[in-house]
Parts: C-alpha cells; structure tokens; sequence
C-alpha cells in the first residue's frame, strides 16, 4: 500500500493558546479520554492482517491520513474517498481514535444528565456509522460516568460495506468499553433507509459527520429543508419516546452553520426539542454574523501513540474539536434539568485576556431574555464570588447572578458565578 500526495502541501498545526488540563464544569468524570495503549495494539493487529501499515510507522502512515485529509475537500463521491486500502487504513488508525472521542463528547450531557440511564442494555442506531466510532464514544461516555447500562445493542447503518466490515472487526476485537459490552451488527444501506432498516425504537439515534456528505450539489436553503426532513423522520419513527437523536459534525465554519440552520428549523417549527448545547430554543445568535460559529473545542488531545502521525500528516493533535446538537421529543432540555434559577449561561469561546481585563463570549439567558454577549470582567472586580471566571473553558455551564445586561454585560465585584453541575442536579 503505498500513500503518496505530491500536491498535498502540510500545513503546521495552529498553536494552542494554553494548556488546558480541568475537566468541564458539566463534564466532571465523562470528559473524553483518549484511546490508550489496548486499543492501540487491537486496531495494529487488524490493519497488519489486511496488509497495511500500522501506527508504528508514522511517516508512511501520516501519508496516508495527509490524503484522505485532503480528499475529504474535494467533490469526489464519498466511497471513492474513503474506500481504497489507503484511506481505509488512515480511517481505521486515525480517524477511528479521534473520532471516538467526539462521539463521547456529543453524548457527555446526555450521559452526565442521566437521560440514557435504564436497567436494560441501551439501544443504539447509528446512522452512517462507518467503523462504529460514534458507538464507542457513547460507550465510553457511559463507562466513564458509571452508566447503570451494562450493554449497548447497537446497528451500525452504512451504505459502504468495507467500512461496515471494519467495523464488525473492531467489535471482535474489543467486545466491551470498560465494562460496557458493545454488541453490533451491520446494516448495508443508505442513510435515508436507515430507520427503515432498523425497526423499532431507540434510545439513541446517532448521524456522525455525515450531513456535511449529503446533498453537496444543492443549494444552502434546500439542503437545510432536506435535512431537517430527515432529522424529524429519524426523530418519529426511530428515536423512543424518552430517547435522543445525536449530530456530530466538524468544526468548520459553513459545517456548522449548517447544523446552526437546521437547529433554527427544527425548534422554531416545532418538530424537535434542543436538549444541548444550547440552553434556550431562541433563534441562534452565531447566524447574525457571517462570520461566526458555535462549536466545541475540549481540552482532549489525540493519543500520544498518534502524535506522530499528526505531525506527519501536517494536521493538529492538541484538543478536539466538533459541533454537535442534541434533539429530544418528549421536551427535555439541558435547562429544563438544570438546578431551577435565571442567568444561566454556556461559555462558547476561550477567555480573551488583555491588559486590566479579560472577555469571554457567553449564550443563554440573560437580563432581556436570551442571546448571546461579550461579557467583560476587570481585573480590580475580582473576587470571591466571581472568582470560576478565571477557570471557564469553551463549553462550560454557569450561572451569573445577577443576570447580565446585555447593554453592558460586566461581571462585576457584586457578581455571583456559580457552576452549573447538571449530575449534581439530579441526585
């Protein structure tokens, strides 16, 4: 198998601001982790079986994710880009580990909330599964935090049968997430049949990274109307009655603003209920700008065994980041299970810190109602009440009291910061 991308020009991975290492005020024991070592020799043995290269050859292996890197850019159909023994390799060495922790940070609210707690095994649809790895992530999340569920039954749906094939080679290989037994099966088809496919309701519906794959060819405005089709059909005839359906998409900004359109059209007609991340079902405030955008980027690095590959590749191994919407229908929401209360706030940028102050970019609730603001803290209005404002990272949840006023939003000396602890909160 040889991986070669002559006109593929690396490019250095940006610099982190600082390091992070606290775990998310909601995330306290379910923050993702990455893959250790175990997981490491199992995907090695599969690809050394096929023929390929493994993670213990960087170079040759950083080759091939540089390529898919950059086919995934192009307009190529789908199972050219991601099929050939080349690609399929950098999906199961690389891809698969980073995104297992996206598929766990998706879930970490749902988990931490306990709206996937139960006494029987949890029921899994995962649309466009590829090589399972949004599964992983949901069971690892579950592992992490103690989930009451001892097993996952999970149906892997994927129109890409060497993918899907992967992915049963994975199951065997690992057969549980600490714990958690993960018990799948593969189903050949596309993802408008998914839940054709898979009769039956679910607890958990996942679509990772594959609306970004769909309708490319058509317009902004058609495409969201398509998608949001599809996400209500998966809602009413696949997700159980107290179940969740899952997007996970990249960080990119016409990606996300995407989700952001659909988010707008499912709550604003109706069809769905915005569990997370956001915190009202208001309009969202990062489509008023061109610019802007809402995602996650957690302070979760790649395994130290892939570092390598990375630099190798040109691409970055500091943190993880996705954007992702949780839809429910039965009408919970990460605020309807938070501690009761107003000013309450979702940190959806890093603190921006300049001399005499710092600034941080918050979504939620505030005095007028709800929306998005620059809040500002001066440095002499430290204290101990507002002392959580220098440790918030992107994703965060808090409370401010009293709530800001988005004419001039100050965190000030009188200003109460409290963490927002959803696991707490129902217990």
């Amino acid at each position: 198998m040889v991986c070669t991308h002559p006109a593929y020009h690396p490019r250095q991975p940006r610099p982190r601001p600082r390091t992070r290492t606290r775990t998310s005020v909601l995330s306290e024991g379910v923050l993702p982790e990455p893959l250790d070592e175990t997981w490491r020799e199992a995907l090695d043995r599969i690809a050394r079986a096929r023929g390929w290269t493994t993670t213990h050859d960087a170079a040759r292996l950083g080759a091939c994710v540089a390529e898919l890197s950059a086919t995934y850019n192009d307009d190529a159909p789908r199972s050219v880009r991601a099929s050939s023994p080349a690609a399929l390799a950098a999906r199961l060495l690389f891809s698969f580990p980073r995104d297992v922790a996206k598929g766990a940070g998706a879930v970490r609210e749902l988990v931490a909330s306990g709206a996937l707690a139960g006494d029987r095994p949890l029921r899994v649809l995962d649309i466009g599964a590829g090589l399972g790895a949004m599964t992983w992530g949901a069971a690892r999340a579950l592992a992490a935090a103690g989930g009451s569920a001892a097993a996952i039954d999970a149906a892997l749906v994927d129109d890409d049968p060497q993918a899907l094939g992967l992915a049963m080679e994975i199951a065997r290989a690992r057969g549980d997430a600490a714990g958690i037994s993960v018990r799948a099966r593969a189903v050949v088809a596309p993802v408008d049949r998914a839940a054709a496919t898979s009769p039956g309701e679910h607890d958990l519906v996942l679509v990772g990274q594959v609306l970004s794959e769909l309708d490319r060819d058509r317009p902004d405005g058609e495409r969201v109307a398509r998608h949001a089709d599809l996400l209500a059909h998966l809602l009413d005839r696949a997700v159980a009655e107290h179940g969740a359906l899952v997007v996970v998409e990249p960080a990119l900004r016409e990606r996300t603003r995407h989700l952001h359109r659909l988010r707008d059209e499912l709550a604003v007609s109706g069809r769905a209920h915005v569990f997370a991340p956001c915190l009202h079902a208001a309009g969202c405030p990062a489509l008023s700008a061109p610019g802007d955008w809402c995602h996650e980027d957690l302070p979760v690095d790649l395994p130290p065994w892939l570092v390598p590959v990375a630099r190798a590749a040109g691409l970055r191994w500091q943190g993880l980041t996705f954007s992702y919407l949780v839809l429910t229908r039965d009408g919970r929401t990460l605020a309807s299970m938070s501690p009761p209360g107003a000013g309450r706030v979702r940190v959806v940028s890093d603190r921006l810190v300049t001399k005499g102050k710092s600034e941080v970019f918050l979504c939620g609730e505030h005095a007028a109602g709800v929306g998005r603001v620059r809040a500002t803290r001066l440095d002499r209005h430290a204290g101990d009440e507002n002392r959580l404002w220098d440790e918030v990272i992107r994703g965060d949840l808090m409370r401010v009291s009293p709530p800001l006023d988005p004419a001039r939003p100050r965190v000030d000396a009188a200003s109460a910061l409290t963490r927002i602890d959803v696991a707490r909160a129902r217990r």
